[in-house]
């Protein structure tokens, strides 16, 4: 037994890594800019610009244009 195992509480020497409970996985964006970690939903809420430093993050060509055209007036040509 190490001198650190002996400073831990014994709650805190049982926890098993493998029983933790895990962040989901694309919670988070770290902006390219200014290296913040933001939630992805309020990035996606400020149109993919960071709100701390206003750096325009890149989107897909698919979400862009879900933002630019209307869904029920456009068909796409040539999907298939």
């Amino acid at each position: 037994m190490s001198w650190l195992d002996k400073l831990l509480p014994p709650k805190i020497q049982q926890t098993d890594p493998s029983t933790r409970k895990g962040i989901p996985e694309g919670l988070w964006v770290k902006c390219p800019s200014c290296e913040a970690t933001l939630y992805r939903t309020d990035v996606e809420a400020n149109l993919h610009v960071c709100p701390k430093c206003d750096h325009h993050m890149r989107i897909g060509s698919r979400e862009r244009l879900d933002k630019l055209l209307d869904a029920e007036g456009r068909y796409e040509i040539g999907q298939e």
